[in-house]
């Protein structure tokens, strides 16, 4: 897995052994990247179930000013660090171990963001969770941009008084749905 664009374009990453982690691939992630590519300059990033911080760190190769990675497993945010390290975005990065989507009232910083990138596990329905609850607690502001990536074997669903479909993309088994908060 490299990081596609940008300043550390090329820099190859770790990520986890196993099926513990399901990276975004690279050609999903330059196609989302693309069509985002005017809200990355300058943005606030949460990566969400960020996994390796394959997307995170994505983002601050093409610009953006700061990144919460965030995960709940230990193993998963000790490669974060590793591969904030190689590309050496530490001083742009915050880690955070919280388990999603019920510890958002924890998180702060939330209401900074201006692009949330969330990749939950498959088939966890945590994708239609997030949404919920970022529609019901609103801990991020109107006219952030949410990325969601989720099976395309089910349907994530959300309030459309919450928010604007922008996008919604199939990838195989991937779809990518990208939402603005209203």
């Amino acid at each position: 897995m490299r990081v596609v664009a940008g300043e550390k374009k090329g820099f190859r990453l770790k990520t986890l052994k196993g099926l513990e982690v399901r990276p975004t691939l690279e050609q999903v992630k330059e196609s989302i990247f693309n069509i985002i590519a005017p809200e990355i300059q300058d943005a606030v990033v949460a990566d969400m179930f960020c996994g390796s911080g394959n997307l995170g760190i994505e983002a601050l190769s093409r610009g953006a000013k700061k990144c919460y990675f965030i995960d709940n497993s230990r193993n998963a945010l000790k490669v974060v660090k590793e591969n904030l390290q190689t590309v050496g975005f530490m001083e742009k990065s915050e880690i955070l171990k919280l388990k999603l989507p019920d510890a958002l009232q924890r998180f702060d910083a939330l209401s900074d963001i201006t692009l949330l990138l969330a990749d939950p596990p498959y088939g966890t329905h945590l994708d239609t969770e997030l949404l919920t609850k970022i529609a019901t607690d609103k801990p991020v502001q109107q006219g952030c941009l949410l990325v969601i990536e989720h099976s395309g074997k089910s349907k994530a669903s959300f309030d459309p008084k919450s928010y604007t479909l922008l996008r919604e993309r199939q990838f195989g088994q991937s779809e990518i749905l990208i939402l603005r908060k209203i």
